[in-house]
This record gives C-alpha cells, sequence and structure tokens, in this order.
C-alpha cells in the first residue's frame, strides 16, 4: 500500500479511525473526511505519527453530493489519483420499533448509510476507470444480514450497502476495480472520550449514551452474543481486513461481505 492514495470516509471516529491509521502504518498517503474538524485535525497528526507518506484533513458531508465532488476533485489535485476509496460512514440516529419510529430518522437513516456511500463511489469511480484499477470498500454491518430488532431502517440500509458492493463488483471487474464489503459486529472506539467525532454514536453525548441512561434494558436485549471471550472487536481489526482487501493480495477477491463479527452468526 505504500504510496497509494486512500480515502476513508467519517476516517476521523472509531471505525473509520482505525482503518486510517490501519493504511497508515502501510505508508499510504491517507485522506480523511468528516464534518468534527477538531477531531479531523487531531486523527491527521495521528495518522502522519503512525507513517504515512501523506496525509489530508478534508472536511466534508458525504450526505451531500456537491460537497463529494469537491472532496474528489481537492484529492485528485493534492494527489493525482485515488486508488482506495473506503466507504465507512454510517450509524443510526434513533433506535424504536419500526411501528414506533419517526419517518424523519428514516431519511436521516438512508441518507447516512446508502446515500454516502452512492455518492462518494459515484465520484470517486470514472478517476479508477481511467487508470484502470481501483479498490471500493464499503463498511456494512451484521446487521444488513441479520436484522436487528429496532434498528428495522438502519439494517435495511446496510444490506442495501451489500447488494451494492455485489452488484458493483460485476459491473467493474473487467475495469480493474475490486468492490467489496466490510460487516463488523460491535466495535468499540480505544479510546471514548479521545477517538470519536462529535457526531458519533459514541460520543458522550451521542445516541448510545442517551439510550444508555434511559434504555439499558433495551440495549442489551438486542444485543448479540459472539462466540469469543470478549463481545465487541476494535477498530484495527476493521482496519486490518480493510489492508488485506485493498491490497495487491486481494486482487482476485470481489463482491464478498467479510464478516468481522466474532462469530456472532454461528449461534
Amino acid at each position: 500500500m505504500a504510496g497509494r492514495t486512500v480515502i476513508v470516509t467519517g476516517g476521523n471516529s472509531n471505525i473509520g479511525r482505525g482503518i486510517a491509521l490501519a493504511f497508515a502504518s502501510e505508508g499510504a498517503k491517507v485522506v480523511i473526511v468528516g464534518r468534527d474538524g477538531e477531531q479531523g485535525r487531531r486523527v491527521h497528526d495521528q495518522i502522519l505519527e503512525r507513517g504515512a507518506k501523506d496525509a489530508l484533513w478534508h472536511a466534508a458531508d458525504v450526505t451531500d453530493r456537491e460537497q463529494v465532488e469537491g472532496m474528489v476533485e481537492a484529492v485528485h489535485q493534492r494527489f493525482g489519483s485515488i486508488d482506495v476509496l473506503v466507504n465507512n460512514v454510517g450509524g443510526n440516529v434513533d433506535m424504536d420499533d419500526f411501528v414506533d419510529s419517526d419517518p424523519a430518522t428514516w431519511h436521516q437513516d438512508i441518507a447516512l448509510n446508502i446515500v454516502s456511500t452512492l455518492n462518494c463511489t459515484h465520484a470517486a469511480l470514472p478517476g479508477m476507470i481511467e487508470r484502470s484499477h481501483g479498490r471500493v470498500i464499503n463498511i456494512g454491518s451484521t446487521a444488513g444480514l441479520i436484522g436487528d430488532i429496532k434498528l428495522a431502517v438502519y439494517s435495511a440500509m446496510k444490506g442495501a450497502v451489500h447488494a451494492f458492493t455485489r452488484v458493483l463488483a460485476k459491473e467493474v471487474g473487467r475495469e480493474g476495480i475490486t468492490v467489496n464489503a466490510i460487516a463488523p459486529y460491535g466495535t468499540m472506539p480505544d479510546d471514548v472520550e479521545h477517538d470519536v467525532s462529535s457526531g458519533s454514536r459514541f460520543h458522550p453525548d451521542g445516541l448510545l449514551a442517551r439510550l444508555a441512561e434511559t434504555r439499558m434494558e433495551e440495549l442489551m436485549a438486542i444485543a448479540r452474543r459472539t462466540v469469543m471471550e470478549r463481545q465487541f472487536a476494535f477498530p484495527y481489526e476493521i482496519g486490518a481486513a480493510s489492508v488485506y482487501l485493498a491490497s495487491d493480495a486481494a486482487a482476485f477477491v470481489t463482491g464478498q461481505v467479510l464478516c468481522v463479527d466474532g462469530g456472532t452468526q454461528l449461534a
């Protein structure tokens, strides 16, 4: 991965941060995209410390097509090309049985999880096709494979990410581009105080903290069990999977959904 240009959306927090640091360790040129400037600049510095050949923090809302196009143009101007796109932005804005859910939250979940992926892929893909080389890695979820109660729209959108991955892999395989997804389960930040952005579910003022105060029993009820001693993944493990799928070692792997879930689907 040395010298290759990698974009990680949501790269300033939790899974995205772990992915960005993993590519930095390989000597890549790492671009992180997000909305929290303070956290973005902090992770930018960490990327350089970890060994990245170069790094760029770009503030953008990837649910907005115009901002995405500006981001891709900025990357092309700085680095000349995009070798790897990691569509990591995602999440849910609330948790309820579908019948009790607020339709306003559906649109936010749709935008966060699938519109962001479509926007960034559509903007980055022409350059990859022109160069006959590229890697697209979409961060899905085991929720998109199994379905999590109280997270109907989020689960549906992660399922859409997986389906998009397979279709796009068929369309661009002959262009020298692979498209794969990673489906994590329960990935916890290394440091909740310092390793999450202001918009993260794991932020001290975020969704999970609010739910833990008032609906802890419901949170515990929807959790799945791994077959491992620990019940959550670490961000660097998603980073390692991303580096593999982006590497030459995975040049013949495409259209796959790689689960990093501790065996939650074995029960």
